[in-house]
């Protein structure tokens, strides 16, 4: 039995013109080919999606908390009374634009309103020499802890020693600026990078209206210990200016120092520092001097230290001491330790956090206080509330 098939270049012959032409071609290819129609289907809906340029669909998450407390704090208005309230939300949309450059907005707020948080594209590969680039409005890092959202610490609140000293205070060191990185070339077990950015610097003078822009550095170095751990070690240094623009800039300089060590079954142990050094001078209304105003010489120091063990992924908990200089108090030194432990309700998208806190005051007429608070810590999305 022989079948005789229409070659390509016979249909091609056949005419397009005059009535009836291209029905009666279709139905000749039909004919011949009468699984054409499926193998078409097939081939349009196996394509690939060719993606239009400057469209992309973000990963979305939210992340939420709701905090109880007590504290007898005489200068608190719910002086042992316990407390519930809904802390800090976050929303955070991120997304590579191309296989280069990477934007990130996180939207942040309460019951109160919500605010841009930080909102930056990262250029990861593709520029010269190495470098890698981040513009935008993002947490400055300056430190280890700065750069951190307050859900990814292993204890609930920000240190106290960190919100005294740096600008921002509660909200963190946060500006809008542009950042520049490199990976220093290094020998074995070593990595080196050195990193600058350029800041609008408005935190460092936010109560007053003129513009002078600041500058931030930091060289971050990291070594393996064998094959039980790492240590990370860093300086930081930020300048810009406080009272004018013809007057002496102020200086921020730090020095941290993180040590991870990886432990049987999953386990971890990170111990963590950080040291700050605030040099301001500062017009300030509330010293005493002639006239309305008195310019401070603000030259305070301040440290953190914390434990953190983490056992089987699910369960930490830890030790937490910092210290600190008190604002406009000369030789008075602010104190605080913390115990805390946190609980992973199977994964990573739910915690639970319980701290208890004991800050004793510089002055010796003032009462220690202590303050007990627990946080469930939730979220939805790939942007999880924790890192397993």
């Amino acid at each position: 039995m022989h079948f005789h098939m229409p070659t390509l270049r016979g249909i091609a012959r056949v005419r397009l013109s005059g009535p009836g032409r291209v029905p009666a071609l279709v139905s000749k290819t039909l004919a011949a080919f009468p699984a054409l129609p499926a193998l078409l289907a097939a081939a349009l809906f196996l394509l690939p999606n060719s993606p239009q340029a400057g469209v992309t669909n973000p990963d979305i998450s939210a992340l939420g908390q709701v905090i109880g407390g007590y504290t007898d704090d005489a200068n608190s208005s719910a002086k042992d009374e316990p407390t519930l309230r809904s802390g800090e939300m976050e929303m955070v949309l991120d997304a590579y634009l191309n296989p280069y450059i990477k934007g990130w907005f996180t939207i942040s707020g309460s019951e109160d309103g919500f605010a841009l948080e930080e909102g930056y594209a990262s250029v990861v590969k593709g520029l010269p020499w190495g470098l890698n680039m981040k513009a935008g409005k993002y947490r400055l890092g300056f430190g280890k802890i700065n750069p951190m959202h307050p859900h990814a610490y292993p204890f609930i609140d920000p240190p106290r020693s960190l919100v005294s000293l740096l600008p921002g205070g509660e909200e963190g060191f946060n500006e809008t600026g542009v950042q520049v990185s490199e990976l220093l070339p290094t020998l074995g077990d070593w990595a080196s990078t050195l990193s600058a950015d350029l800041i609008e610097a408005k935190q460092f003078h936010p109560d007053r209206d003129f513009t002078r822009l600041g500058w931030l550095g930091r060289w971050a170095n990291d070594f393996l210990i064998g094959d039980i751990g790492a240590v990370e070690t860093g300086v930081s240094a930020a300048t810009g200016k406080v009272i004018a623009p013809d007057w002496d800039p102020a200086y921020l300089y730090g020095a941290d120092v993180k040590a991870k060590f990886y432990l049987p079954g999953a386990s971890q142990l990170t111990v963590q520092a950080e040291g700050v050094y605030r040099r301001f001078q500062e017009s300030r209304s509330d010293f005493p001097a002639a006239g309305d105003t008195s310019i401070v010489q603000d030259h305070r120091t301040g440290f953190v230290t914390f434990a953190d063990y983490r056992y089987h992924t699910q369960w930490n908990g830890g030790l937490f001491y910092e210290q600190w200089d008190r604002d406009g108090v000369s030789n008075a030194t602010d104190r605080a330790f913390r115990v805390f432990a946190g609980y992973a309700v199977l994964e990573e998208s739910t915690l639970l956090r319980l701290m208890y806190e004991h800050f004793i005051p510089a002055l010796s007429g003032e009462d220690p206080v202590n303050t007990v608070s627990l946080q469930l810590l939730f979220s939805m999305g790939p942007h999880k509330a924790h890192q397993f």
